[in-house]
């Protein structure tokens, strides 16, 4: 019997591979810690500026933020459950769905994810360094990643064990932000923007949804170590706490910042915001730079086993080595710190651009996985024929695939981002629901094919033996 692979003390050795139930530890409560302070980081913040810069008040920008949080994050939450029934990481489990090779396509855009939000933390994080040690904001992003890269490495544990910390000192610093703005001659400029525009207060709702979509592709990860016994409702209600109240929080307070910095505000988002501070400017600083650092490591954690999950689908192989798995983090790194040293002066705009596409490509993945783990297998699944090349689910699954694509087509005229926008979000004044269509549609098309399928096989299997019978009553 092998020893644990995570304890009090360790280091994570495992990758990819299943989690047997002698390894498996930890309440759901601490899911609500992990994902509070995932959520209620300079980036969630940045998020909650842009509804107030793409043309919201900052008083119609909180149902807005409300709203968009509570429809992507119950949505989100509810891939949680999935850990602990499985114990394997997220992307894995889309084996079921898409095949064994079929998975690679979600495990790539899944690892644009990654590394794209890490990229963009390391941007805000640098400047949060930059300015605690007086250097240039792209050495602060070089050491940020660091930091990020070291806590990625030592792996699960340690990653929820820092989430605790991170999540007491983001939540204080935000209310303690808000207090300043609602309790000061700023609210003024709050309370006296009263406009509302139907179109940026539906985009509004579709950003604040993405950004909680956007945590699908790994929110299982950080739930498979759990004991299997772990109650779904406790998975799915802390996931959906965490997610919702730190997100709102940020958000509320960035739109705020944004209302009353402007300009000032999308220049430098983490200097406007200390200044906000002041003498404690530096306990803003910290809370940028420690609860960024979580972010930033989920999406260093998440990206390298995409990409292992990915070579080994290739290589044959499905064993992760401690150096190698070293390696696949330090890889990731070094993408998104070179994305990061490029984006850094027109942050804003991409970082828009960024979330936007990514909203139109991963809820068809998410409303696939959901209805095939829910609806269609009943949370029931051979663990150990997602890792089979020639298993039960096949190499490529034709019918997801299906499912998929015609829910990304039809999005097309829905569409509205700076690359594109399509001709009905046109004739809305630019109102945002393509990724509404793309739940209803991918979840629906899957779930017809795929009932269509299984009655199929039914209907064979009940031929069978009725067959059988005929040969006997012939004889």
């Amino acid at each position: 019997m092998s020893t644990p692979t995570v304890g009090p003390k360790t280091m994570e050795l495992r990758s990819i591979d299943w989690i047997p139930p002698r390894e498996r530890h930890g309440s759901p409560v601490s899911l609500f810690f992990l994902w509070f302070a995932a959520n209620s980081s300079i980036t969630a913040l940045v998020t909650g500026g842009l509804f107030v810069l793409l043309g919201n008040s900052a008083l119609w920008s909180i149902p807005a933020i409300i709203v968009g949080n509570l429809i992507g994050g119950f949505i989100t939450a509810l891939h949680s459950a999935q850990g602990p029934q499985l114990g394997v990481p997220q992307m894995i489990q889309s084996r079921a769905q898409f095949g064994y090779y079929g998975a690679i396509l979600p495990l790539v855009l899944a690892l644009i994810i990654y590394i794209g939000f890490y990229a963009t933390g390391l941007v805000l994080g640098g400047q949060a360094l930059a300015t605690l040690l007086h250097i240039s904001v792209k050495a602060g992003a070089v050491i940020f990643a660091l930091f990020s890269t070291v806590l990625a490495i030592a792996g699960y544990k340690w990653i929820h064990k820092f989430s605790h910390a991170a999540s007491v000192l983001s939540g204080v610093v935000f209310v303690i932000l808000l207090v300043i703005v609602l309790g000061g001659p700023m609210r003024h400029q709050i309370t006296a923007d009263t406009s509302f525009a139907l179109a940026p207060f539906i985009l509004g709702i579709s950003l604040s949804a993405s950004w909680q979509l956007t945590f699908g592709p790994y929110i299982a990860d950080y739930s498979r170590y759990l004991p299997e016994t772990t109650s779904q409702r406790s998975t799915i209600g802390w996931t959906f706490a965490g997610s919702f109240i730190g997100a709102t929080l940020a958000m509320i307070v960035g739109a705020f910042a944004a209302q009353i910095g402007g300009q000032a505000f999308s220049d430098h988002q983490v200097g406007f915001l200390s200044g906000l501070a002041g003498t404690f400017f530096w306990l803003v600083l910290l809370a940028v730079v420690v609860g960024k650092l979580t972010g930033n490591t989920l999406s260093s954690y998440g990206g390298f086993m995409s990409l292992a999950t990915i070579v080994t689908a290739v290589a044959r192989h499905e064993v992760i080595k401690p150096r190698a798995r070293s390696i696949y983090v330090l890889i990731i790194s070094a993408f998104a710190v070179v994305i990061a040293l490029l984006a850094s002066d027109n942050f804003v705009a991409v970082f828009t651009d960024f979330l936007m596409f990514l909203l139109y490509f991963m809820t068809p993945w998410s409303a696939i996985n959901l209805v095939d783990y829910y609806l269609i297998r009943h949370k029931k699944y051979d663990v150990e024929a997602l890792f089979q090349r020639n298993g039960p689910y096949g190499t490529v699954n034709k019918g997801a695939f299906v499912a998929y694509f015609a829910a990304v087509l039809i999005q097309i005229p829905f569409m509205n981002s700076s690359l594109y926008v399509g001709p009905i979000a046109d004739l809305f004044g630019g109102a945002e629901i393509a990724w509404i269509i793309g739940l209803v549609v991918a979840g629906g098309i899957y779930l017809a094919i795929a009932k269509k399928s299984a009655a199929g096989r039914d209907s064979a299997a009940d031929d069978r033996p009725a067959n059988h019978q005929q040969e006997r009553n012939a004889l």
